[in-house]
């Protein structure tokens, strides 16, 4: 899969809108035949692993961790391409490390703020078709 850069798939909800990114998420994984890993930090994380278990193909628990390290040591240890992979979620350091290692870095708000655009778009084409 090189140079898809979403291979490889890592989630922070944080405060995100969890509906619309995984939304979002499953069309990227279906259309780049993703491999998803969700970073488990709350209770919430773990409900929504659970409940989605055909979404996610692995799971980190980041509680104590270093969130950028975590992901790095993933890649390393399961031999995915840090070029190819891409981390939805907010960082303390904007992602510069993991944007350093070769990993695009998303903001879910930004990405829920697209997606509700695009959403209105394709509504306002149906009620007011030209």
């Amino acid at each position: 899969m090189a140079g898809n850069k979403y291979s490889t798939i890592f989630i922070r909800f944080g405060g995100a809108d969890r509906d619309i990114l995984m939304t979002q998420v499953m069309m990227m994984k279906e259309r780049f035949k993703s491999f998803v890993v969700l970073m488990v930090e709350n209770d919430q994380d773990k409900k929504t692993l659970d409940a989605n278990s055909k979404l996610f193909d692995d799971s980190i628990s980041i509680a104590d961790e270093d969130i950028s390290d975590a992901a790095l040591e993933y890649c390393s240890e399961m031999n995915r391409s840090k070029q190819d992979a891409t981390f939805v979620g907010i960082l303390s350091d904007n992602g510069k490390k993991l944007k350093d290692a070769g990993f695009s870095v998303k903001n879910p708000g930004e990405m829920a703020e697209s997606y509700k655009k695009a959403m209105e778009m394709l509504e306002n084409m149906v009620v007011n078709p030209k």
